[in-house]
């Protein structure tokens, strides 16, 4: 076979986008544009724009979604202690090489020589040697002297630094809570607005996870968590924030700056396994498609940035300045649904999904849930299954499922809209609501929907999976059916 025979898309893309909005698209008729283009969740970033901007864009987000046209989530991405050069005169000042200059935490316009920090405890978290980096690490200084509010430093990597930049300082214990106490008020009200997920900046350990956990349980809330790994205490204590949190992002922008660079790609793959084996959804985010911002194709090294993601088996891939203050917002997410169909025909063509690794004997025996999701997924290849229909109350059928990458896709169906909201994010899955009393004839509501979906044809056979309990729980009684539609 020829290396440049095409291969047709399939007929659903399997891993979500996520679109960041912003001043480029929260109009509503960019918003409608981007939900018919493949924008599977919306990401308000908290840390821009007001309280009133964001509600505003919220609801035109829920009404571009609305009229049965796509069912859509929203995720409200919590600022974290995000530590930030302050002012400067003229709002920039140039670095030089070897140049002494002084970092101070006072409330001050910086200018040559001085630069000010609206991050109180710098002065008490940095040492003489700790590394100050600046721009997302284009600039770097080392660290002299400390005294009170004053650190003494040598320029190490010089340039012009601009106002508002972002600071990072690897290595460094940072003392500031991961939940600020702006997080929290952004929280309450993100919640209040009804996003479906939260996610959490610069976690460091399961804690920081159960403190947002119980903000949200103490407002009636049933939102999910996104857990964003960006900083390497994160990396250390993995096992224990996936058991904690709902999901993950791979924050690469802040993670290439506490990291070499070299590592990070690397790093993707091994968080996306490991969250994978625990049957949470994970997104890939940062500079995925950055030169859209200006431009309106991609380079091609961004190209293959985003189809490695999806080979690695990413639940999702994000988009940041691209939709939110770029040039050409909506083009942006074709193209992302572009390479992400195209890779995805690939790897069905190669047999990649429905095949799931063989388990080892200490890993024996396996949780029923899991073991009944297994064999979903080997059904679904074996028997070549045109749709996998899962009924699923709060989703949790739905995640182990959309895990082991079933080789047919997921019509996952509950009768809360929270649920069918939160499916958004999971791979493989197209979300349906349908009412409760429906559950109680399953067989039949099964076909419907497969039917009004068109994912399979009268006498093709799909399977029906439900009964799938919390891994947590000492009882699971999965069902598992082959339905002739």
């Amino acid at each position: 076979m020829s290396l440049l025979e095409p291969v047709p898309p399939l007929k659903m893309r399997r891993t979500k986008i996520v679109a960041t909005l912003g001043p480029a698209s929260n109009c509503e008729t960019t918003l409608v544009d981007l939900v018919d283009a493949g924008a599977d969740v919306f990401r308000l970033n908290m840390s821009h724009g007001s309280h009133a901007q964001h509600a505003e864009t919220y609801h035109l987000a829920r009404a571009a979604a609305a009229g049965g046209r796509r069912s859509i989530a929203i995720l409200a991405d919590l600022c974290g202690p995000k530590i930030r050069v302050g002012r400067l005169q003229e709002g920039a000042v140039n670095l030089e090489d070897g140049e002494r200059v002084v970092v101070t935490t006072r409330d001050l316009v910086g200018g040559p020589g001085l630069i000010p920090c609206g991050y109180r405890s710098l002065a008490s978290d940095v040492s003489p040697g700790s590394r100050i980096l600046m721009d997302d690490g284009m600039l770097e200084l080392m660290v002299e002297s400390v005294a009170d509010s004053e650190i003494g430093c040598q320029v190490l990597r010089g340039g012009l630094l601009r106002e508002r930049k972002g600071i990072n300082l690897p290595n460094v214990r940072v003392s500031a809570p991961s939940l600020t106490d702006k997080d929290r008020a952004d929280a309450h009200f993100a919640l209040d607005l009804g996003v479906d997920f939260l996610a959490l900046s610069f976690v460091r350990e399961a804690q920081d996870i159960r403190d947002l956990r119980q903000l949200i349980s103490e407002h009636g809330s049933k939102v999910n968590i996104i857990a964003k790994i960006e900083r390497p205490e994160a990396l250390d204590n993995i096992d224990e924030i996936l058991h904690e949190t709902d999901a993950i992002m791979v924050a690469r922008g802040d993670l290439g700056v506490e990291l070499p660079p070299e590592e990070v790609p690397l790093i993707q793959e091994l968080l996306i396994n490991r969250a994978h084996q625990c049957n949470k959804p994970v997104i890939v985010a940062t500079q995925m498609l950055e030169s859209m911002v200006q431009h309106s194709l991609p380079t091609r090294a961004e190209v293959s940035d985003v189809s490695r993601a999806v080979r690695h088996g990413t639940d999702a891939v994000m988009l940041s300045a691209e939709t939110a203050a770029g040039r050409y917002p909506v083009q942006a997410v074709r193209m992302m649904n572009r390479i992400t169909r195209q890779t995805e025909a690939h790897m069905a063509a190669k047999g990649r999904y429905g095949h799931i690794g063989r388990v080892e004997d200490k890993e024996l025996p396996l949780p029923p849930a899991i073991a009944a999701a297994r064999a979903v997924s080997l059904l679904s290849r074996d028997l070549r299954i045109k749709a996998v229909v899962v009924l699923s109350q709060t989703g949790v059928t739905a995640a182990i499922v959309s895990a082991t990458r079933p080789a047919a896709p997921v019509l996952a169906v509950s009768w809360e809209d929270d649920a069918v909201s939160r499916m958004n994010l999971m791979w493989g899955v197209m979300p349906r609501h349908a009412p409760a009393e429906g559950f109680e004839v399953a067989d039949a509501l099964a076909r419907r929907l497969v039917l009004e979906t068109q994912l399979a044809a009268p006498g093709e056979h799909v399977l029906l999976a439900r009964g799938f309990r919390s891994l947590n729980e000492d009882i699971c009684t999965p069902s598992i059916a082959v339905l002739t539609i």
